[in-house]
């Protein structure tokens, strides 16, 4: 299935993670551990060292009591192994165009009969989550975690239209686990469904909205999906103006549609080649405290009150391959890619502003900082952006530069802000951010401190100066020597 050219190893397509996996192996991108290795702790020391290294995707194909039942991490690290996910060159620039394209340009699912995912149907006693590899990932984890690359899949009450998000899921026993989404949540909070900045998640208005009537939400947790299903599930992906959503995005970047199937104990609509599907619901007006759990914002967070999930069925296919990620400030996820893109589309549609040209998320930590460029044509238009970013996003720092900038580029970054940005004009303070977390949460350790937003202007023009012109390679010529980066036989 792999094809090789000037441009390196061309994929793309993938409707599964077994076939992704093998692709990447074919290509020198992955390596299979063969050695046991433990799930308490070792594997996620052995993820953690692959990442800091920069090393390859891993298959772990022999862990401690569980024969036959590989667990994979690290596949999404690197924009190789992102290019190579989306079937483009292994170019930053063509990675992040078609990921602006397809959330533009979505491409409705189809529901099939049946599926892979449903090769082994388990209900009542036999259902068991403890019977897949779970690591605890880090060492001051309260328990494993099973959901860290996963899709929480549920559907909003009034509109049937289907969200899946990425939030982390513990474990509690074998039928019984806990979703915690943006923090505690106490009993009674009212939904805002019409929030659409990024500073509430779909699952949690869909919970919130039963809540309000006494129902159960019911909910489906897809676990080793394909990699673009990874990747949308984990991303910022509001439905679009015809309530297509994360199933669709994915169907744009693969190129075909997601094909669906129905649960055995809900009406919900799961991906067919995922390798397991958890089926259940989420209990209305209950909660349980879960964590610490190490995330990726750099600390261990715990929460008090977070949603409690009954498992009703269990299913998979044989020998399912478990996938799982080490959260870090560096993981295995595309964080800059996804986050970035879905970024620029949000701010675009809040400030109508079109000439922004691309979004950087820095790729350490979480809600920290974002760079913006635009070509700017106003004295204003720098804290215009600015204003729109802390609007539709949580990240503290915002830097605004030319639409020349290389926005990955530190030291382009840097240059424009020592150059161009002078304190008292051109850096100001955003606005307060109240610590995220609930007062019944230990004030003593908040999922992120309190802190004030700080923006900087680092745009050349409309300031009263005269700069000559900036001395760099021009984008075209650049996309020209970054089409032909294989053929030169440069790593």
């Amino acid at each position: 299935m792999t094809a090789t050219g000037p441009a390196g190893p061309k994929s793309g397509g993938y409707k599964d993670i077994r076939t992704y996996i093998d692709d990447l192996e074919a290509a020198g991108m992955l390596r299979r551990v063969a050695a046991e290795v433990d799930l308490k702790h070792e594997i996620g020391a052995i993820c953690a060292r692959a990442l800091e290294r920069g090393g390859p995707a891993i298959l772990f194909e022999n862990v401690k009591g569980y024969p036959g039942l590989p667990l994979a991490a690290n596949l999404l690290t690197t924009d190789e192994r992102v290019a190579f996910s989306l079937g483009v060159p292994p170019d930053h620039d063509r990675i992040y165009e078609k990921i602006l394209v397809g959330l533009e340009n979505r491409l409705a699912s189809v529901e099939r009969p049946t599926g892979p995912c449903k090769d082994v149907v388990l209900t009542g006693d036999k259902v068991d989550v403890y019977a897949f590899p779970t690591p605890w990932w880090h060492e001051g984890d309260a328990g494993q975690y099973i959901g860290t690359t996963h899709a929480f899949i549920t559907a909003d009450p009034d509109t049937g239209v289907h969200n899946m998000g990425s939030y982390r899921v513990m474990i509690h026993d074998k039928d019984t686990l806990s979703v915690q989404i943006r923090g505690s949540h106490p009993v009674g909070e009212q939904p805002n469904p019409g929030d659409r900045s990024g500073a509430r998640a779909d699952g949690l208005e869909h919970i919130l909205k039963n809540e309000i009537k006494g129902l159960p939400t019911p909910c489906a947790i897809a676990l080793s999906m394909d990699p673009l299903l990874t990747m949308a599930a984990g991303s910022p992906v509001p439905a679009d103006a015809e309530g297509m959503s994360e199933y669709e995005a994915a169907a744009a970047w693969r190129g075909s549609p997601t094909e669906l199937v129905k649960c055995e104990t809900n009406d919900l609509r799961v991906p067919a080649n995922a390798e397991i599907i958890i089926e259940g619901e989420v209990v209305p007006n209950v909660r349980v405290p879960e964590g610490p759990h190490g995330e990726s914002n750099g600390f261990y967070v715990a929460h008090q009150e977070t949603f409690l999930i009954k498992v009703t069925c269990i299913t998979h296919r044989a020998q399912p391959v478990s996938y799982g990620l080490y959260c870090w400030m560096v993981e295995d996820y595309p964080r800059d890619l996804f986050r970035g893109a879905s970024f620029q589309r949000r701010l675009i549609e809040h400030t109508g502003m079109t000439n922004i040209k691309r979004v950087q998320v820095a790729k350490v930590g979480r809600n920290g900082m974002v760079i913006i460029s635009a070509k700017i044509s106003s004295a204003d238009e720098p804290r215009r952006i600015m204003e729109g970013a802390w609007a539709v996003a949580g990240e503290r720092w915002v830097i605004v530069v030319d639409d020349d900038c290389d926005v990955r580029s530190w030291t382009d970054v840097l240059w424009r802000v020592t150059y161009f940005a002078q304190p008292g004009k051109h850096i100001v303070q955003g606005p307060e951010k109240p610590v995220r977390g609930h007062a019944t949460e230990n004030p003593d350790d908040p999922f992120e401190p309190p802190s004030c937003g700080l923006g900087i202007d680092a745009t050349m023009h409309f300031k009263g100066y005269r700069f000559n012109q900036v001395n760099r390679v021009s984008s075209e010529l650049a996309a020209r020597v970054a089409a032909r980066w294989g053929e030169y036989g440069l790593p």
